[in-house]
C-alpha cells in the first residue's frame, strides 16, 4: 500500500458528519497533502490496532508510525496543513475541552446528522485522494 509519506486521515464513512468534515478537508487541502482511509476498511485493519478501528467516534491520524486522535489531530492538521493555519487560535484551547467536545457530538453525531448515503471515495474527483 503506497502514501508517499502523506498523512493519512481514517474516518467514520457511514457519518454524513464526518463525510461533510471530509469535504472541506479535501477541498482546503490545495496542497494535497492528505490522504484519506475508512475505518471500517482494508488499510485501517493493515495499519491500525482494532481498539483504533472500533472507536469511530474520531478521526484517526497516521504521520510516520505517529497515531493523532481528537484534539490532537485537529491540532496536527492546524499545525502541519497550510491551509489550515487560518484555525490557529483553536491552538490555545486545551486539549481535555476539545475531548469532551468531540465526546458529546460522537455520540449525537448520527441523531444530528444522519448516516451517509454515498461514500466520498466513489465519486471520481476524489479517487486520488483515498486509500481503498
Amino acid at each position: 500500500m503506497k502514501h508517499n509519506n502523506k498523512p493519512i486521515i481514517f474516518y467514520d464513512e457511514v457519518c454524513a458528519l464526518c463525510n461533510f468534515s471530509l469535504k472541506f478537508l479535501i477541498n482546503n487541502d490545495v496542497s494535497n497533502m492528505l490522504l484519506f482511509s475508512p475505518l471500517q476498511g482494508k488499510v485501517a485493519k493493515q495499519m491500525l490496532s482494532e481498539d483504533y478501528q472500533k472507536n469511530l467516534n474520531t478521526l484517526v491520524i497516521v504521520d510516520n508510525c505517529e497515531i493523532y486522535t481528537k484534539a490532537n489531530a485537529i491540532k496536527f492538521l492546524i499545525e502541519h496543513i497550510q491551509e489550515f493555519k487560518k484555525f490557529r487560535i483553536l491552538l490555545l484551547i486545551p486539549n481535555p475541552i476539545i475531548n469532551l467536545c468531540y465526546f458529546f457530538i460522537g455520540k449525537v453525531r448520527y441523531a444530528l446528522f444522519g448516516k451517509a448515503k454515498n461514500c466520498l471515495y466513489l465519486d471520481n474527483r476524489f479517487k486520488s485522494k483515498f486509500l481503498i
